[in-house]
């Protein structure tokens, strides 16, 4: 008997026996592939526009507005006349050609109404953002059944209700009530929590991580979490997927599509209400049902979606498998400026599953030659704080290209600058012989130096097809990736050992999981 077997979520599987579809033959005639329409509008309305700024229908209309979408926006509001210079319509029948996207903002009692000419003008999709349906009470339930079976006869896509709203990055469209604008990328998040959802895309933001699609995929009355991570498999925008879940309807279909889309993508998940109070908390959230996490957690495993603890985690791990490079195993080297860190991530390493080989005795001789004598030789490898600038970079580069490691971590090598101007503007103030051009000098070799240990790493992963990760002596100020025009990788550098040796354990996971399964990932 499996995990699955006894997975215990609404809509509870029997077994989760494989889909038999050939890894990789999905296209975008898959059965949700109308979904582009959704999310990729070339018009949207937004029902309930407003001019308080504090409303939802303002904070939508001007987030559109102001991340630049070049589709046609129509604001609707039968009480005003424009709205952020746009003029206002009074319903969408009295909207002139064809809609693709409508959100609608206004009171939960409305939406039946609303989706009713949403289907008399054959709209492309749905985004309802209101609240005050399943996850409030029976009544609320009961309205919510009412407007699904309204969008099931008339077969339009309705994402929600209670959602923050949909981000498509690829169709600079920004429609959430926050305003959070993360740039272009390959990552694309499903969240059962809009909240989380967003703050998460705070982060990306802040930390240059790029996104494809954000889905607050809030109470799922119609398209749920499964439906929208079948539409992803073959988005060509998105390489890699996370998910915020709570409950899910249907185990086994959710365990059958994961199975296959990891096989080609990797899936990283976040189960929220692992606990007693959480189950509570989610049922009154967004009206899911957690089920046994134990036995969840197995099921996933088994169909090769990886597991976050934390929200924090989801990111790192994100921008971990759609920059770098999948690990061919365990074997790690660590590079540390100092000895104390790599004596704690050699700890993580090992209590993740990871293994940190000896070094052999050709490397060690390498790196010889711009260490002192009295350096550990040894895997980590202890830089004792050289200023040998030379000494990272072949030690790095002596370890990727052994065949006795299969991963790197390198600590401390970016980040000086940081540490540098501190001591720099300690040495402005007390120091007057030192002018400020000696100063400015010693700063721009530091930040040019840290650019080229970047762009080495870059070149080195693409000529061993092995992942370096790096990890931060101080904040950069510049975001957690290093980026090189026409490069088929990113540098990832984290602010602690345990967020990298995470993203590696991760990944030997995946990579066991494809092995058993004898596929070669088209990404990661």
């Amino acid at each position: 008997m499996t995990p699955c077997d006894n997975y215990t979520g609404i809509g509870a599987p029997n077994d989760c026996a494989p889909e038999r579809a050939a890894s990789g033959q999905r296209s975008r005639n898959n059965r949700f592939s109308h979904l582009d329409t959704l999310f990729h509008p070339r018009s949207v309305a937004v029902v309930g526009a407003s001019s308080g700024i504090r409303k939802w229908g303002y904070l939508i209309l001007c987030n559109i507005l102001a991340g630049g979408y070049t589709g046609a926006v129509y604001p609707i509001n039968p009480k005003e006349r424009n709205i952020c210079g746009l003029p206002c319509f009074r319903s969408l029948r009295d909207i002139p050609g064809p809609l693709d996207l409508v959100l609608i903002t206004t009171p939960a009692h409305t939406a039946p109404d609303v989706l009713k000419e949403c289907t008399e003008k054959k709209v492309g999709g749905v985004v309802l953002i209101s609240s005050g349906f399943s996850e409030t009470d029976d009544r609320g339930r009961r309205l919510e059944g009412e407007i699904v079976d309204l969008c099931q006869e008339h077969e339009l896509p309705l994402i929600g209700p209670n959602t923050m709203g949909i981000i498509s990055t690829h169709s600079d469209l920004y429609a959430t009530g926050a305003h959070a604008r993360p740039r272009k990328g390959s990552i694309a998040f499903v969240s059962q929590s809009g909240n989380l959802g967003v703050q998460l895309m705070h982060w990306a933001m802040d930390q240059g991580i790029g996104i494809s699609l954000f889905i607050g995929s809030g109470n799922e009355g119609s398209l749920n979490s499964t439906d929208l991570l079948e539409y992803l498999e073959s988005d060509p925008a998105t390489r890699t997927i996370i998910m915020y879940l709570e409950g899910i309807r249907d185990g086994r279909r959710f365990l059958q599509v994961a199975r296959r889309v990891s096989r080609e993508k990797p899936i990283i998940a976040l189960n929220g209400g692992r606990t007693d109070s959480g189950k509570m908390a989610a049922a009154s959230h967004t009206g899911s049902m957690a089920g046994s996490t134990r036995v969840f957690d197995a099921a996933c495993r088994q169909a090769g979606v990886l597991l976050a603890r934390k929200p924090s985690e989801l990111l790192d791990l994100s921008m971990g498998f759609s920059s770098l490079p999948l690990t061919p195993g365990n074997r790690v080297g660590i590079v540390s400026l100092g000895g104390g860190w790599g004596v704690v991530t050699c700890d993580a390493c090992r209590e993740a599953g990871l293994e940190i080989p000896p070094l052999p005795e050709h490397i060690i001789n390498k790196i010889d030659r711009h260490l002192p004598p009295f350096w550990s030789r040894a895997n980590p490898v202890d830089l004792v704080g050289t200023l040998d600038m030379q000494a990272p970079i072949v030690a790095v580069e002596e370890l990727i290209k052994s065949d006795r490691i299969d991963a790197v971590i390198c600590l401390g090598i970016i980040g000086r600058k940081k540490l540098a101007q501190l001591q720099m503007d300690s040495t402005r103030r007390m120091n007057p012989d030192v002018t400020g051009r000696m100063i400015d000098d010693a700063m721009g070799a530091i930040s040019n130096y840290e650019v080229k240990f970047a762009e080495h790493l870059l070149r080195l992963m693409e000529a061993y097809n092995k992942p370096i990760v790096g990890v931060s002596l101080a904040p950069t100020g510049e975001g957690s990736q290093f980026q090189l025009e026409g490069g088929k990788y990113s540098g990832v550098f984290f602010p602690t050992p345990e967020s990298a040796v995470n993203v590696l354990a991760q990944m030997a996971l995946r990579r066991q999981y494809l092995n058993r399964l004898g596929d070669t990932p088209a990404h990661n």
